[in-house]
């Protein structure tokens, strides 16, 4: 996986939990054989979840955080929970800093989003086939 990413993505991946590197990787190696020959896409796959890393929290307290998010909204979870929720943005921004390529930056920031995946210079059929390999694809969307 390593050279599917820059020196700078790679340090990026590093930082993420054996659990989401483990799902990281997964998420790359069930894209399309057509995209998987894309670095670009790979590495979208691969960057996907990066912002994960800054919330330190394991999978009880992501439950805790969802749970939370429901009963009083998102944007009200504060400390590691709201880093978790917020972890698309948060690694939208550490991609863009590190100057990660624009498809991982903007597929970072949009993967939980299909409202936001028209505006991004990705191929909406990208975009479905990357959610799908995550195993994230909102119902209604294809």
């Amino acid at each position: 996986m390593r050279a599917s990413l820059t020196p700078a993505e790679w340090q990026e991946w590093l930082r993420l939990g054996p659990a989401d590197r483990a799902e990281a990787i997964a998420t790359a190696r069930r894209l399309p054989p057509a995209l998987a020959a894309d670095a670009r896409w790979r590495a979208a796959a691969l960057l996907h979840d990066v912002g994960k890393a800054e919330s330190r929290v394991g999978t009880a307290g992501r439950v805790v955080a969802t749970c939370a998010a429901l009963v009083v909204g998102p944007d009200r979870v504060g400390g590691r929970f709201g880093r978790y929720l917020r972890h698309a943005q948060i690694g939208e921004a550490r991609l863009a800093a590190v100057g990660a390529r624009p498809e991982a930056i903007a597929w970072a920031g949009a993967h939980h989003d299909p409202g936001r995946w028209a505006t991004l210079s990705i191929p909406r059929e990208v975009c479905e086939a990357l959610a799908s390999a995550d195993g994230e694809l909102p119902p209604g969307v294809k």
